[in-house]
């Protein structure tokens, strides 16, 4: 998977839906500056003999945590037999439940025991089948199951996967027996892991991704505040991804001593506390495309303008380029550049899907903070670093900046309102 030569490849090699993984890891991934790392978590979890421990991991939207698990799947490889799973796939994010997600749980680790070709005991297997069948399914799926020729638990398994992951009222009424039932489901589940662990001589890490698209802030709450026991019964390890605004709630700081650790992703510094550029974080950012471009593809003012543009959001910095890419190519043909004058067509788009979204709240608050005023934590700012219109970064200490793209918008309204610095 070489550098793209050109525009067209470009547009390939800047999926921003696409995390790094396999080759694209191989290929393009470039290690992440000291104050953005996760070293320490992947050498705490080598070091820590347990088998039965729960971690709690967040940062912003698009900060790169999907590749970072990947990374760290592949350090524990050796040592631990890692499950990793994208719930976005597997539930309806619009609605999910702790109870959908151990079942979910359950089926993923059944899944992946098929996938490298571990034996489970027979009668452990059918247990969990035999849940899935009396609790899951209803009693017209259940007389389909059963006069289907050759039918078996990965039948049953496409069947439980679509339940959970569509939206229809028939579904309130599988989650309300599973939930009567989740201590039998546990059960059986933990006989599974005990099983595995000892087939395998490793132990079982689950990576549960994707918690942090959850669209409704109150949702996923409620999914951890309502159901922590049962997120935290099942013996093995698990990391949890959550929404970063969740993770600055009063609620949760009551949850978080639930966990054996609570890990931050911090945000990639493109500017220091005091407004100066931080050489190491834009550094970093630039390896980021140059890994995936060629240097005639883009110029150094479009690589600049998109390190300042993405505040530090990979994810954001990826899309920008790609956006800037479909402009050049409109501009120039295949064999053009980037120009930053792409990179400020792609940013002036997003730009324009925030003003129609913030409000006279939103900007207050965002002028207030732009003019230098201490972060206030509420429901205001949770909404902010929701939408990312706000975001974190750890220094010494934390401090926290309007996004680079949303701040002409900041500074015009204060401009039109004749709003006073703090």
């Amino acid at each position: 998977m070489p550098q793209a030569a050109n525009l067209k490849d470009a547009y390939t090699h800047l999926d921003p839906l696409s995390p790094l993984e396999g080759e694209s890891m191989r290929q393009f991934y470039a290690s992440r500056p000291a104050h953005a790392s996760i070293d320490f978590l992947i050498n705490e979890l080598l070091i820590d003999p347990s088998s039965d421990d729960k971690t709690l991991f967040t940062g912003h939207r698009g900060s790169g945590k999907t590749t970072e698990l990947a990374r760290l799947e592949s350090c524990l490889s050796e040592t631990h037999t890692v499950i990793r799973f994208d719930v976005e796939r597997r539930v309806n994010l619009g609605d999910v439940d702790y109870a959908d997600l151990l079942v979910a749980l359950g089926l993923e680790v059944y899944r992946h025991s098929q996938m490298i070709d571990v034996k489970l005991d027979e009668k452990k297997v059918e247990d969990l089948r035999f849940w899935y069948e009396t609790y899951v399914l209803e009693e017209d799926e259940k007389r389909r199951f059963k006069t289907e020729v050759g039918a078996g638990l990965n039948s049953l398994l496409g069947n439980v996967s679509l339940k959970l992951s569509t939206e229809s009222p028939r579904r309130l009424t599988v989650r309300k027996e599973a939930q009567a039932n989740l201590s039998n489901l546990i059960e059986r589940l933990n006989d599974l892991l005990q099983d595995f662990q000892e087939k395998t001589n490793r132990r079982v890490l689950v990576i549960v991704d994707g918690l942090d698209k959850v669209y409704h802030l109150g949702k996923v709450s409620d999914l951890f505040i309502n159901g922590i026991n049962a997120l935290v019964a099942p013996q093995c390890r698990i990391i949890y991804t959550i929404p970063f605004a969740l993770y600055n709630t009063n609620d949760f700081q009551q949850v978080r001593l639930s966990f054996s650790r609570n890990v931050v992703l911090s945000n990639i510094k493109v500017r220091e506390r005091d407004g100066g550029p931080c050489d190491e974080g834009r550094e970093f950012l630039k390896r980021v495309l140059e890994k995936r471009l060629e240097e005639n593809v883009i110029s150094n003012s479009a690589k600049e303008l998109l390190v300042e543009s993405c505040g530090g959001l990979i994810k954001e910095m990826i899309a920008l380029a790609r956006n800037s890419v479909v402009k050049a190519l409109t501009m120039r043909g295949e064999g053009g550049c980037i120009e930053a004058e792409d990179v400020e067509y792609a940013a002036r788009q997003v730009r324009n899907t925030y003003s129609g979204l913030l409000t006279e709240e939103h900007y207050k608050e965002l002028w207030r903070i732009n003019c230098g005023g201490v972060f206030l934590n509420g429901p205001l700012a949770r909404e902010l670093l929701h939408n990312l219109s706000l975001l974190q970064y750890n220094g010494n200490d934390a401090w926290w900046a309007v996004h680079p793209i949303i701040r002409p918008l900041v500074l015009n309204w204060g401009e039109k309102t004749g709003a006073k610095k703090q």
